[in-house]
């Protein structure tokens, strides 16, 4: 028995569920883009489940994606792992590329 090849995911697919444009962010002078390749040679995606406001200040709580080498999804948000797995994000590299240019004007934590 043959296992289903994963649907084709693209980062513009997921983008429809979860903001990914505040998602990077500068953490001290360390550039933190939202879409980024792991030390592990897997893939991670950042993306914003919530903000809260209180006052002037604002609280953002995000969640990853996680994928392997080859783009398929091996963790997804709690609660739609079954909107996304099995899923391959096939535009995973040229995104990487899209995120990785420093953003001057993103939020600054530390």
């Amino acid at each position: 028995m043959s296992k289903r090849p994963p649907r084709v995911i693209t980062i513009a697919e997921i983008e429809r569920y979860f903001p990914l444009a505040d998602a990077s962010y500068w953490f001290g002078d360390r550039w933190c883009p939202a879409v980024h390749e792991r030390k592990d040679g897997g893939y991670a995606i950042r993306v914003r489940t919530m903000q809260r406001h209180s006052g002037s200040s604002s609280t953002l709580n995000f969640d990853y994606f996680e994928l392997d080498a080859d783009g398929v999804i091996t963790t997804a948000p709690r609660g739609f792992a079954r909107d996304f797995k099995p899923g391959q994000v096939t535009d995973i590299k040229t995104q990487v590329e899209r995120f990785a240019t420093p953003d001057p004007n993103a939020r600054r934590i530390a």
